[in-house]
């Protein structure tokens, strides 16, 4: 019977039951009046770019990104700045040295996402100190993009807000249902951070979607009470699944690829194949990802969607038949190109 409109930002009982959430599993503290509820956590990120970006400020971006980072911030009115991979082999490493190097006066916000989309890597208890020390020193806003967290099969996920609390009037956390809880259609999404923040994304949600539909708002209240264990079977089946494509990817001839440490995506560097084809340049990954679904049945998103022409992104959420498949019909297209 929960088929009224709900309050824009979310019920102060889901609020209450997400800040107790990342309380206790990621040990931030937060008030249910910091906390907002949005349809997935594209929309409220949507909103949080609308609320603390003006016209012309930039935003610092590692690469491989999200594609949907790049559109919403040219929404906003700001100039998304993209720092490129420098090393296929050692994409965890975000080094604040070459963040530096693209830092600028207009420089408003950093993005950190962690599991990382596409490539998958996770930054560990080390790197994500001596990137909350950079970043500590300055006076950006730090959007960090945990929707992956519970998918980090090497290290436990920390936020960076734990590791460094100096950030916490700065730090805006970013989080959903989709992908730790499976609930991709369901399209809830949240965000804790400095209240002036959560209290702009509320107005902003009040004159776009409105609010959740409150009886999806009481399935995920009781999800996120549960947290982890609701999925950990199907996560210890994806890390599996992530050493299978590895195991499988080492067989072809002429790529590499950034180890993933996280997530359900492999970022695989096709540039050297690419570049031995008549007819291709290095960068031609959108052209190969048709030869690939128009010849051999296999869907990729190239790399050009996520600022690294020459990549490809695989999905490993899949099953283990269909990973040996997917590897071995790659591995033929590339052979039909040369």
């Amino acid at each position: 019977g929960q088929v009224k409109y709900g309050p824009a930002g979310g019920g102060l009982p889901f609020r209450k039951a997400i800040a107790e959430k990342l309380k206790r599993e990621n040990d931030l503290d937060f008030t249910a009046d910091q906390v907002v509820c949005g349809i997935g956590a594209k929309e409220i990120l949507f909103h949080i770019f609308l609320a603390t970006l003006n016209e012309g400020d930039e935003v610092l971006i590692n690469t491989p990104c999200w594609v949907s980072y790049k559109e919403q911030i040219k929404a906003a009115g700001a100039v998304p700045v993209f720092i490129p991979l420098h090393n296929s082999q050692n994409g965890s490493v975000i080094d604040p040295k070459r963040i530096e190097e693209f830092a600028t006066e207009k420089t408003k916000a950093f993005i950190l996402c962690t599991p990382n989309n596409p490539a998958g890597y996770a930054l560990n208890h080390q790197q994500l100190a001596e990137l909350g020390n950079y970043l500590s020193k300055k006076d950006w806003w730090v959007i960090s993009d945990e929707i992956y967290e519970y998918m980090s099969f090497d290290t436990p996920h920390e936020s960076i807000l734990s590791v460094c609390p100096d950030l916490k009037a700065r730090y805006i956390h970013v989080n959903g249902l989709a992908k730790g809880y499976a609930m991709t259609g369901w399209r809830v999404g949240y965000m804790a951070g400095p209240f002036e923040v959560a209290k702009l994304v509320k107005s902003l949600q009040s004159h776009s979607s409105t609010c959740i539909p409150p009886f999806i708002e009481k399935a995920a209240e009781w999800a996120i009470a549960q947290g982890p264990s609701v999925m950990e079977h199907k996560i210890e089946s994806l890390s599996k699944r992530r050493d299978l494509v590895i195991a499988e990817l080492d067989k072809v001839k002429d790529i590499a690829y950034i180890k993933p440490q996280g997530a359900f995506y492999i970022f695989v560097d096709i540039r050297k194949a690419l570049s031995c084809a008549p007819g291709y340049d290095e960068t031609d990954s959108l052209k190969f990802a048709e030869v690939l679904l128009e010849n051999e049945y296999v869907a990729v998103v190239p790399g050009e969607a996520f600022q690294c022409p020459g990549y490809l992104r695989f999905s490993y959420a899949s099953s283990e038949e269909s990973i040996k498949d997917g590897v071995a019909r790659l591995q033929r297209a590339l052979i039909s190109i040369q």
